[in-house]
């Protein structure tokens, strides 16, 4: 297709569009959270090529889409250039990579790969949504994309079932690998090319229950076929759930999916769970996934299908390298989900076993050569966290420490479902996140054994968490549990929201004068009263 015929993304775009806005029917680029009202997202378009310049920390993106008109797989040619030296990568679809390489000045470069394109529950939804678009995401210094061919590709599919540890990651924009989130599944498609096309149906928090409760095990089942592999990887949010113990229900779900895709003709492949950064007082390694790493074993032998221990492969990883080392392959203060540099290893160990065990076709059981990289991986995190520095927000100048204020009498005119009802820590928490402008995570790190990763308010904790917003009394459990629907008072209220207002505003006293109903401080607050105390605050 013409180079024209695509449609670049902008922001305006995406703020007209509300659909565009979903990650998981794009390209899963998504701005910072502290640049919604930046415009990066500037493509220039000419009859030879696209391309976007960005000068700053980071990379911004090119983003492009065409309609395929219908679902499936496609094989597809991506051609592009780039005007300087550089690092160049590549994602198709929901963000997975299918480039990544050293890029001289002037050098001109194809890209061929297999994408798939199906329907998709994105996160908050509760029905499928259709999608038959190709979505290419670009990003490098001096990179032009110079012409896009898509044709139709009948090789096998490889379907993915599992967690956060798997899925297809968003991540922000200005883009750093470091700084974002990713599970190996989106990293799969760049050790396969166009031997096979990745169909990601993993979602953060899911269990071997609900993937199939929630709706998404049907997509991909109605879809998979002869010759198709479907690799099945969960755990980490099965463990906190008393019916889903390793050896029970765990097992007892595994077991009916594997007889399922059985009988599409299809093969499943058992992987066992990524291993946590997780260790002992005593500086050993503290394995919180042994037991279920040995019921994938022991159900892999006794169906006899394909096993992949990708759960002793990053175990090792981790405990060569130790704790400080190791957590350069995960997400910053993040031990359970690695960003891209750690997909991307563990995604080539996965996709090296897949070769060894004979489920690449045209590729002999034992042999490894034929992927792009070896799966040791020659892409290395820097040794210091980076940090971006990021370009001023538009339309907000700086404002002094103490410039957050009581809102005005419209800002406390506030409507809430359930006014009533008494506010609980987990409708705390979502309240205040969004009262300092933050954004739920898309992952949650399992600090608390009582919030299971599917729930909606898993990903707000996460941010609460990752931002300080918490309060050390909620913190000092010794079960470790966060109790989500106790009820709050308006103490426990009240210094939610002066952390969340310390995250933004270091030296300001502002929650010290707010309006607060007349509650005692012992009292449980309703959420009508938390909603109005909250539309005092602006920031």
């Amino acid at each position: 297709m013409d180079i024209r015929d695509l449609r670049f993304l902008t922001e305006d775009a995406v703020e007209r569009e509300p659909r565009l806005g979903i990650p998981e029917l794009n390209s899963g680029f998504v701005p910072h959270d502290e640049l919604r009202s930046v415009k990066l997202l500037k493509p220039e378009v000419t009859p030879e090529g696209a391309g976007s310049e960005y000068d700053g920390d980071g990379l911004v993106p090119l983003l492009a889409k065409a309609d395929l008109g219908k679902e499936g797989n496609f094989l597809v040619r991506a051609e592009m250039t780039s005007d300087r030296d550089t690092e160049g990568f590549l994602f198709a679809g929901r963000r997975r990579m299918v480039m990544k390489r050293s890029f001289k000045a002037g050098e001109s470069y194809t890209a061929e790969f297999a994408v798939n394109v199906s329907p998709i529950i994105p996160r908050t939804y509760s029905e499928p949504m259709e999608d038959t678009a190709l979505d290419l995401a670009l990003a490098g210094r001096g990179m032009t994309l110079t012409g896009v061919e898509v044709t139709g590709f009948d090789g096998p599919t490889v379907y993915i079932a599992g967690d956060s540890t798997v899925t297809d990651q968003p991540a922000a924009y200005p883009y750093d690998p470091a700084l974002s989130y990713s599970g190996w599944g989106q990293m799969l498609q760049y050790f396969l090319g166009r031997r096979m096309a990745v169909s990601n149906h993993a979602h953060s928090g899911l269990t071997t229950e609900s993937m199939r409760s929630e709706g998404h095990y049907a997509i991909l089942f109605d879809r998979i076929k002869k010759g198709d592999l479907c690799l099945f990887q969960f755990a980490h949010n099965d463990q906190k759930l008393d019916h889903l113990k390793a050896f029970e229900g765990y097992t007892a779900n595994l077991k009916r999916y594997i007889d399922e895709i059985r009988s599409r003709g299809a093969v499943p492949v058992i992987v066992s769970p990524l291993a946590r950064n997780t260790w002992k007082g005593d500086g050993t390694y503290n394995d919180l996934l042994e037991e279920y790493a040995d019921a994938c074993r022991t159900i892999a032998e006794k169906e006899n299908i394909p096993y992949i221990d990708l759960h002793a492969y990053s175990m090792d990883f981790i405990v060569k390298n130790g704790r400080e080392t190791a957590r350069r392959w995960y997400f910053p203060s993040d031990y359970t989900h690695t960003n891209d540099y750690g997909a991307y290893m563990y995604a080539g160990f996965v996709a090296s076993r897949m070769y060894e065990l004979g489920l690449v076709p045209g590729v002999p059981a034992g042999v490894t050569e034929g992927r792009p990289e070896d799966h040791k991986s020659d892409w290395t995190p820097p040794t210091e966290p980076p940090v971006l520095k990021l370009p001023a927000p538009q339309g907000n100048e700086a404002e002094d420490d103490n410039s957050a204020k009581a809102g005005s009498g419209a800002e406390r005119t506030v409507n809430i479902d359930r006014p009533d009802d008494v506010l609980t820590r987990a409708e705390a928490f979502e309240m205040v996140i969004a009262t300092v402008k933050f954004f739920p995570t898309n992952v949650y790190n399992d600090m608390f054994v009582d919030v299971v990763g599917h729930e909606v308010y898993a990903g707000s904790i996460q941010c609460a968490w990752q931002n300080g917003i918490i309060p050390a009394s909620m913190l000092n459990d010794p079960e470790k549990r966060i109790y989500p629907d106790r009820h709050v008072t308006l103490a426990e209220f009240l210094e939610i929201l002066r952390l969340g207002y310390l995250s933004r505003r270091p030296a300001g006293k502002v929650i010290e004068s707010l309006d607060t109903c007349g509650l005692a401080q012992d009292e449980a607050v309703k959420r009508g009263q938390a909603a109005y105390i909250c539309g005092q605050v602006s920031i």
